[in-house]
């Protein structure tokens, strides 16, 4: 019988959705669960990375991250602009 290798990761957690990391021998799994409260936390997905994949993953994920955060520094850009109020002109 073959031990179990598996490293399992913390959750990543926000108030009704969980991602559950686990690495098994050269493969990741990333698990999508809901929060259900009749039955609790229910896996809704199940996602299998090969080590070759696991890297273009996160390359994808880090492009995708940096575009929604210039995104939002651009609006935040936007908000901070309508609040600025001129001086009047002395003519």
């Amino acid at each position: 019988m073959k031990a179990n290798t598996a490293t399992n990761f913390s959750p990543i957690v926000s108030d009704e959705k969980k991602i559950d990391i686990s690495l098994n021998d050269n493969e990741a799994t990333i698990k999508l669960s809901t929060w259900t409260d009749a039955l609790g936390w229910t896996c809704q997905k199940t996602l299998q990375v090969d080590s070759e994949m696991l890297d273009e993953l996160h390359h994808v994920i880090s492009a995708a991250r940096y575009k929604i955060n210039k995104q939002k520094a651009v609006e935040n850009e936007e908000i901070e602009s309508n609040k600025i109020i001129e001086f009047p002109c002395i003519r």
